[in-house]
């Protein structure tokens, strides 16, 4: 079967042709990492997740790079602004390193709580300096990149003229030049040959805190320039895909794009399969704190086993905008709960002499490849595990050891979609009596603030099949 990607820089499914054969390499623009991940986060990175699981289920060596973006990403996305690091920072009294680091680890043990694999590579920001100045020099020295006032820019209408741009999103050039001049001051206007161009090196006031020299002066990085810099590091001049949110579609990626031809790769795309993920409302709205409707991925997995977020994301094309909201949880919640009743009903069938179900193994497994062959269709490949579960239900009379390669083709197959779909022992049930014990630590490390290590005994209870929910300021359990 061939697998086609919907390449936003085509605007078509194209079918996927890596660079190598056997091999793939992915970046996904990942957290800027001031602030607490959000379901919308999460969906994004879930989508990216299934991308890298479904590639290495068909045989691919993948290897896949996630960004921390700890310096340079403005509040207004673009050139001005505060950064939002040392904005967050410097609103709780902190270092931006040390919010950095807090909100890393915080990071990775989400990651890890969502079951999202390891990325091979998590590059930060303030750590590639010296290849992002030596980037900034090799621009220039092409010719798409000039000095003013210790402020380097990308000279966009130079570009636009010899290779295109933006090329990636709706817009052309003609819409971009007519709305740049509401987006830019009139000290940038000053030192810009376009108001279309954009900082690849950005000269420090005296009190920002976060800077570097550089052959400028004193400065930092441009957010688009970071991804540039570190996605061919980690994969090269070229490589297979790039992913990100549609958020990124202007004027993220087009910088990108363009920045990775002007640093050398002039005569070939730098990345063959452009891939956006929609973004989610909450009950029909943008998902907004000032409204009350934004949820952090810690304030779900309060509420919600991580497999039923995971249903949940699965359950809707990445492309597709979909709305976050109760009813769809419990949806998700009754379909994951479907999935566990089929295995434990064949966990404790005692089987019989019929062996009908071993072509439907075969060919539930043909029906999932066919779904997300065409695009990643998540709900279409989740339908197929349903329906399956369903068939595997009404034939339970079939040999023992066809029924046991059904509860295995239904684990692989959801594996594929982020879902574990493990039976807990039944002599590894944790008493009673220690998960009141458990509970009470956690609530006792709650207190202290020591919400880490709160986290971690929360894990342990969840992966020991115990769901924790709060009620009335009191904490309450139930056996999953």
């Amino acid at each position: 079967m061939t697998l086609k990607l919907y390449n936003t820089l085509t605007k078509k499914k194209e079918e996927f042709k890596p660079l190598e054969d056997g091999k793939v390499g992915i970046y996904s623009c990942g957290q800027t990492i001031y602030d607490d991940m959000h379901v919308g986060n999460a969906k994004t990175y879930a989508a990216w997740d299934i991308l890298n699981r479904y590639l290495t289920w068909k045989g691919y060596d993948v290897f896949h790079v996630m960004n921390i973006t700890d310096v340079g990403h403005l509040t207004d996305d673009s050139d001005t602004g505060e950064d939002k690091v040392e904005k967050e920072a410097g609103r709780r009294g902190l270092e931006p390193m040390e919010l950095v680091t807090e909100h890393i680890q915080k990071w990775y043990l989400e990651m890890k709580r969502l079951n999202m694999k390891r990325h091979n590579v998590n590059p930060r920001a303030t750590g590639h300096m010296v290849e992002m100045i030596e980037a900034v020099k090799d621009i220039i020295k092409n010719g798409y990149g000039y000095e003013k006032n210790g402020n380097v820019y990308f000279d966009v209408m130079k570009f636009h003229g010899e290779h295109g741009y933006p090329g990636i999103g709706s817009m052309d050039i003609e819409q971009l030049k007519a709305g740049a001049g509401g987006r830019v001051t009139e000290e940038e206007t000053e030192e810009k040959r376009s108001p279309l161009d954009f900082a690849l090196w950005i000269s420090a006031e005296p009190n920002h805190l976060m800077k570097w020299p550089s052959p400028w002066g004193k400065g930092y990085p441009g957010w688009h320039l970071e991804c540039s810099v570190m996605g061919t590091k980690y994969l090269g001049e070229r490589f297979d895909i790039h992913t990100g949110g549609v958020d990124h579609l202007f004027p993220h990626h087009p910088n990108e794009r363009a920045q990775n031809i002007a640093m050398g790769c002039m005569d070939q795309e730098p990345v063959n399969y452009w891939l956006h993920s929609e973004h989610i409302t909450v009950d029909g709205e943008k998902m907004s704190k000032s409204k009350g409707n934004f949820y952090t991925v810690e304030d779900l997995l309060e509420r919600y086993d991580f497999e039923v977020l995971r249903m949940f994301f699965a359950s809707s094309h990445y492309r597709k905008q979909v709305d976050f909201n109760e009813e769809a949880l419990r949806t998700a919640e009754g379909n994951l709960e479907k999935l566990y009743n089929t295995l434990w009903n064949i966990e404790n069938a005692e089987g019989g002499e019929k062996e009908d179900l071993d072509k439907d193994i075969k060919e539930v497994e043909k029906r999932f490849e066919k779904a997300m062959d065409d695009d990643l269709d998540t709900p279409g490949a989740l339908n197929e595990i349903m329906k399956f579960a369903k068939r595997v239900n009404k034939n339970l009379d079939n040999r023992k050891e066809v029924l046991d390669e059904a509860k295995e083709k239904i684990q692989e197959l959801g594996g594929v979609l982020g879902l574990k779909l493990e039976l807990e022992e039944e002599g590894g049930k944790i008493p009673e009596e220690a998960i009141e014990l458990l509970i009470d630590i956690r609530d006792d490390l709650r207190e202290e603030g020591d919400y880490e290590r709160a986290d971690e005994v929360r894990e342990i209870l969840m992966n020991s099949g115990i769901e924790l929910e709060d009620e009335d300021g009191k904490t309450v359990w139930k056996r999953r």
